[in-house]
């Protein structure tokens, strides 16, 4: 099911480099159904805003010119306002800080460094999940809430693989990375413990991608394959921490969509 929204989308965005502020505000105003309100590269002023005016959503830079997003965050739940739908841009890579965020007030966030960023992409998983969001806010009685708190976690899932996926060096242009995509979530959402990947997952995925379970078996294959003798070594242990056979030199199909099931689970 489809959440969908008329209502526009309004973004505060807390960002000090005035050239990304002008990227976002020229995508935005070539949409419709989505706007930016109001752009500072300040704490304080970010704060002032919320506490006088409405928002959906928030991108939040976290190295600002006067003050941080982290400080940021924390004024927010120390005053219990009420927050916007939160989308963290960061440079920074580490867990700590990461998990510091998601467990303090960041519904989504984008590392800088991670090769498919742009602003485009951060307002592609805007328009995706924040309709979702709106149905799912503290106190708000729908009877569509859990479905939709479900669907929500699921794409913020997909789009975490899908990053993950080509940080270790599978394009999104071969035809295996998509066949990856939904085997791992396939996996992911299977109710029994052990999941016999050739007998259900490949024929699920060949009638989700109109094509045989033999060519996904190929085209997932290939995709691997792709990553462990092309990408750059350290990068690929860093999102495949997993053990496999040296001699065969990449994981099998099983244990790749396995592991990274487990991996994205931990994660999400």
């Amino acid at each position: 099911m489809e959440a969908e929204t008329t209502e526009e989308i309004k973004i505060l965005m807390v960002e000090d480099e005035r050239y990304v502020v002008e990227q976002y505000r020229s995508l935005t105003e070539s949409q419709s159904g989505i706007s930016i309100v109001y752009d500072t590269g300040s704490e304080k002023n970010a704060l002032r805003y919320l506490s006088h005016h409405e928002v959906d959503v928030m991108i939040l830079d976290l190295e600002l010119l006067e003050g941080d997003g982290v400080s940021l965050l924390a004024e927010i739940e120390e005053q219990d306002m009420e927050k916007p739908f939160t989308v963290v841009v960061t440079n920074t890579s580490s867990n700590v800080t990461l998990s510091y965020l998601r467990a303090h007030g960041a519904d989504y966030v984008y590392q800088k460094m991670n090769a498919s960023y742009s602003p485009v992409r951060v307002l592609s998983v805007i328009q995706k999940i924040y309709p979702y969001q709106r149905f799912i806010r503290p106190g708000k009685d729908h009877p569509l809430v859990t479905e939709f708190t479900q669907q929500k976690e699921e794409l913020v899932m997909r789009a975490s693989l899908e990053c993950e996926l080509e940080m270790m060096g599978i394009k999104r242009n071969m035809v295996g990375f998509g066949f990856l995509v939904e085997a791992i979530m396939l996996y992911i959402k299977s109710p029994e413990e052990r999941v016999h990947i050739t007998n259900e997952i490949y024929p699920e995925v060949a009638e989700i991608m109109h094509t045989t379970s033999m060519a996904v078996e190929r085209s997932i294959r290939c995709a691997i394959e792709s990553a462990f003798t092309r990408a750059d070594i350290i990068r690929l242990h860093r999102y495949y921490p997993f053990p496999y056979d040296d001699e065969r030199g990449r994981p099998t199909n099983s244990q790749f969509i396995s592991n990274m099931a487990k991996r994205i689970q931990i994660r999400k």
